[in-house]
């Protein structure tokens, strides 16, 4: 076996497919000692995906050298429909096989669902993402985010983030009309619950709407997730894996410039 790993909760992996498979129909798992790491572009090239599930979310990793693994993200998720809530989730992936096995087992063993899912070749360009220094960086529940960029996205196709010391201000301009959403700095017992901003500088930028949506759909993966904006730089949306030490999922989204 090259790869061979187990997840105590398959479901975690399962999120993070539903999180992409609207944005990237193919994508390449890399494996390494690591863990599993993706890289991926939306096909018009405005959105990135990266996603680490380091070595320490496994209950049991072990990757004899690296290796890319093509697949089909819609076919992993209907995979992934096959598994209970509480199931684990073996992976194996044995020397240069065309098939990479998918085992589902319920948590009093008696019930598995297994799977050999075909490979496929994916031409991928590796992009190194340079270390962004962002002017603001803002968390929140990432519910809240979720609800925010949903309710606005009936009224209009893009929107514009303004972030100050006084808050982060999401609005929208559409034919029925304009609005906004202005969320201010909060404390909670909680820490998904709180609302954070750190403004080395204001900044306002313009995304389009429905990447915004389809990123807040990784919601069930954290309770809170953190935006990095800079003027004329990509937006970053990150959501830890539950834990900060499982990994994480982030997008970056181009801002829109006006012609």
């Amino acid at each position: 076996m090259v790869l061979e790993a187990q997840l105590q909760q398959a479901v975690l992996l399962k999120k993070l497919v539903e999180a992409m498979k609207d944005l990237c129909k193919e994508v390449n798992f890399d494996c390494s000692e690591k863990g599993l790491q993706v890289q991926a572009m939306d096909s018009s090239h405005v959105a990135l995906v990266s996603v680490l599930l380091r070595e320490a979310a496994f209950a049991e990793f072990k990757c004899d050298r690296p290796a890319s693994l093509g697949i089909n993200v819609d076919s992993m998720a209907k995979i992934f429909r096959m598994c209970g809530p509480n199931d684990s989730l073996k992976l194996r992936w044995q020397n240069d096989a065309d098939t990479v096995n998918f085992q589902c087992e319920s948590g009093q063993e008696d019930r598995i669902a297994d799977f050999d899912l075909k490979l496929m070749q994916i031409e991928a360009e590796h992009m190194e993402i340079p270390e962004q220094h962002y002017k603001v960086v803002a968390k929140m529940p990432s519910s809240e985010f979720q609800k925010i960029c949903r309710d606005l996205k009936e009224f209009g196709e893009t929107m514009q983030l303004s972030a100050s010391k006084e808050g982060l201000k999401f609005s929208v301009s559409g034919d029925v009309g304009s609005g906004n959403v202005m969320l201010k700095p909060r404390e909670a017992e909680k820490p998904e619950d709180k609302v954070s901003l750190t403004v080395h500088e204001p900044v306002t930028a313009t995304f389009a709407l429905r990447y915004l949506a389809n990123f807040a759909k990784a919601a069930p993966l954290c309770g809170s997730v953190e935006l990095g904006l800079g003027p004329d730089a990509p937006l970053l949306v990150k959501y830890d894996l539950e834990r900060t030490d499982n990994g994480f999922m982030q997008f970056y989204l181009a801002p829109k410039i006006d012609e």
